[in-house]
């Protein structure tokens, strides 16, 4: 692909992920539900990564998002592909039932693996609906399945969970100290749409393609875990909403309604580890280079470093150190940062501090 058609992409996905401008700024930022919304679902396996993802495009502060869980807005499960996300609550449901069942069946040869049956999924399941009307931590949980006689031992827990959580029947609560909380959708959510299947289709597929795109069929159904026949129904479903741009013989997909590019660089951002940013793509091509794959997923198993993102490319990896006056941001460059990228991220860094509302030192090792 050429450099200036690399460049055109990478610009118009950061205007679509709500990264270049920002979907919040500091005089006015946008709501975590906005975002969510926005977004359609975005990664949170990991808590301290996915506040952040919601910060980073919205302007609040941790404090602030989670004023948001508490508000009952937003929730975190496991809508699609087994992996955690933040969704809006009022789709936690509907995006469960229509995404999650496609990875049930490879649910089932894990419990198989760990001993878990089908009874000991009904017992777990009756065991949720009468007991966790409230949110419950997760520790609570464990051991409310161990006294049901339940091994609840190495992953059988967190599995038993998880499954409950596919299946649309739970979603996560709020922090109970420093521990996920688990509680039914049904009690906790206020009110959960129920669109019928076209609609559910088209709504979330038209979220992910305005706010990822330009992205591939491939790309759509990688995000949803879905058949490239899935991906190609629901774009169908979304007609002339949706367009369509060769470039270097692939055909790229955007939205009608997608946010302008900006004209010139998209700026720096510190970016977390399990962001859509990278997570979002079947293909990163566009926006990792090769030579940097093996130091931003150094096992090759999906675990990502945060990153470093200049213009729309990663450009290093950083990580944070705890210290009881506040953080220590410590960036890695892959190539050394021009005068204008060091202050972006003077300023991405500072952006940080306001997001966990303490000081951060910025340590840079250019490469």
């Amino acid at each position: 692909m050429k450099v200036a058609d690399r460049r055109r992409l990478r610009r118009a996905r950061m205007a679509a992920l709500g990264l270049a401008p920002a979907l919040g700024t500091s005089s006015a930022p946008a709501s975590a539900l906005d975002v969510a919304r926005e977004l359609g679902a975005l990664q949170a396996q990991d808590y301290s990564s996915g506040v952040w993802s919601l910060g980073v495009r919205s302007g609040l502060t941790r404090e602030e998002i989670e004023q948001a869980v508490l508000d009952r807005e937003i929730v975190r499960t496991w809508p699609m592909r087994g992996t955690i996300h933040w969704v809006p609550a009022e789709d936690a449901r509907w995006m469960c039932e229509l995404l999650a069942a496609r990875v049930l069946g490879s649910v089932q040869t894990r419990h198989r693996e760990l001993g878990l049956d089908e009874q000991d999924t009904a017992r777990a399941r009756d065991l949720f609906e009468q007991h966790l009307t409230e949110p419950m931590s997760r520790p609570d949980v464990v051991a409310l399945l161990a006294r049901a006689g339940i091994d609840s031992s190495g992953q059988r827990a967190y599995h038993l969970v998880g499954y409950h959580c596919m299946t649309g029947l739970l979603c996560q609560g709020p922090l109970i100290g420093k521990q996920p909380s688990f509680v039914l959708i049904d009690a906790w959510v206020p009110t959960s749409r129920q669109p019928s299947r076209e609609e559910a289709m088209a709504t979330i597929v038209e979220r992910y393609v305005r706010s990822h795109g330009p992205v591939t069929e491939k790309d759509v159904a990688g995000w949803v875990a879905g058949t490239l026949g899935f991906a190609r129904e629901a774009l169908a479903l979304l007609g002339d909403r949706i367009v369509r741009d060769e470039v270097d013989g692939q055909t790229w997909l955007t939205h009608v309604d997608a946010r302008p590019a900006p004209n010139g660089p998209t700026g720096v951002h510190l970016l977390p580890q399990w962001d859509e940013f990278l997570l979002g793509y079947k293909s990163r091509d566009v926006t990792l280079p090769d030579e940097h794959v093996a130091r931003v997923v150094p096992g090759r198993n999906m675990v990502f470093q945060p990153t470093l993102v200049v213009d729309g490319e990663v450009a290093g990896i950083w990580k944070r150190q705890e210290r009881k006056d506040g953080v220590v941001v410590e960036v890695t460059t892959f190539t050394p940062l021009s005068a204008t990228a060091r202050r972006g991220l003077e300023a991405s860094a500072a952006a940080y501090g306001r997001f966990l509302g303490r000081d951060v030192v910025l340590r840079v090792e250019e490469g």
